[in-house]
């Protein structure tokens, strides 16, 4: 391959949530609730709160006070600046804790960057650039495009094309790796090379072709610099 440029998904590629700690945050989050009023169950918050992050993945919120306070409204309790204040504060605490680098992702990051100009193209939920550079990443990448910021999660093709935009390369010249075979999808509409990696849990989620063949494919993100 000819490549100039690689494209890389964040979750269940390079790093993963790490549950225990989700829960630990879960259970925290609760208990601020309750203090302030909250008589939902802690499942209930839960479901509410996971609700809130995929509303926010298309940037239907701009911010991080706005998703607290959205937060709030579902669960019935009035809006106030210090618990919004304190909501934030238990964030930033789970911020580098709440997701665990897959291994050797920063070695791989490493070699690939000295070879191609990267980008990071993620759907996620409001403030996983603060992830991004909590657990050290953001230097390696070119640019990094989140759904939340840009409106768009994939597979819409134009995604990708702000990557390629600001990468200033053609589809031709880039590949696109991900755990998802629906995301590899809306990269082969552009024109991307596709590299599917097979740790994530929801590898065939939502994919339209059940017959899709990426170009490339291993078990294992230490594995794609034997493509690239």
């Amino acid at each position: 391959m000819n490549l100039k440029g690689v494209l890389i998904d964040f979750g269940q590629t390079l790093a993963y949530l790490d549950r225990e700690d989700d829960r630990r945050f879960r259970g925290e989050l609760a208990s601020v609730l309750g203090r302030y009023g909250c008589r939902r169950t802690s499942d209930e918050i839960s479901h509410l709160l996971d609700n809130a992050y995929r509303g926010s993945t298309k940037g239907e919120v701009k911010d991080l006070h706005e998703f607290w306070k959205l937060l709030l409204k579902s669960l019935g309790i009035p809006e106030r600046s210090e618990l919004i204040q304190e909501l934030t504060e238990l964030r930033s605490r789970h911020v580098a804790t709440g997701f665990k680098l897959y291994g050797e992702a920063v070695s791989v990051l490493s070699t690939l960057k000295k070879k191609y100009k990267l980008a990071l193209v993620s759907n996620c939920g409001i403030g996983l650039s603060d992830v991004v550079r909590a657990l050290g990443l953001a230097d390696f990448f070119h640019c990094i495009v989140l759904s939340y910021e840009v409106g768009v999660r994939k597979p819409d093709r134009r995604i990708y094309l702000e990557a390629l935009n600001t990468l200033k390369f053609e589809p031709q010249q880039c590949i696109f790796v991900a755990d998802e075979i629906s995301d590899l999808e809306g990269a082969r509409e552009v024109g991307l090379k596709t590299l599917l990696v097979r740790q994530g849990e929801y590898t065939t989620h939502n994919t339209k072709d059940p017959s899709f063949k990426p170009d490339y494919q291993c078990n294992h993100i230490s594995e794609i610099t034997m493509f690239l």
